[in-house]
């Protein structure tokens, strides 16, 4: 099977249902083949239920060549996931954690809830000691964007 001939059908399939492919690649675990497709869907955590729906709709298009036989496997970039910084105005309002560069003054760790973003700096609120406070951090500072989950 050539994933250069599947890849432009999987990723129409994903886009006509709202997901994105972030990435489709073969490997072999164990002695055994996997075609491993890995889907995202912005601001938003995808179920499993969607995921079987995925599945079925990829398998669906796949050849059933059993000299290439493997198992598919659809996975997620999961619920917290690593955001792209040319990504992150797409989350804005979700609650989101901000992990800060070596050496930078502050804590290591802020979560709240993405305000804004402009081309230098990033904006979060979040609940300090029972009041909800604006904080405001530099990109350059940044050393990941993650989603979180708000327990």
């Amino acid at each position: 099977m050539d994933l250069n001939l599947l890849q432009p059908k999987v990723e129409e399939l994903l886009k006509e249902r709202g997901y994105r492919l972030v990435s489709m690649r073969f490997l072999n675990e164990e002695g055994t083949r996997f075609l491993r497709v890995i889907v995202d869907k912005y601001q938003h955590i995808i179920s499993l239920d969607e995921i079987v729906a995925i599945s079925e709709a990829i398998d669906a298009i796949l050849d059933d060549d059993e000299e290439s036989a493997f198992t598919l496997d659809i996975t997620t970039t999961g619920a917290e996931k690593e955001i792209a910084l040319q990504e992150v105005n797409d989350y804005l309002g979700l609650f989101i954690k901000l992990t800060m560069k070596d050496g930078v003054k502050g804590p290591n760790t802020v979560k709240g809830i993405l305000e804004a973003v402009s081309e230098n700096k990033v904006t979060i609120s979040h609940n300090d000691k029972g009041r909800i406070k604006k904080e405001t951090y530099a990109q350059s500072d940044i050393k990941t964007i993650n989603r979180a989950v708000k327990y």
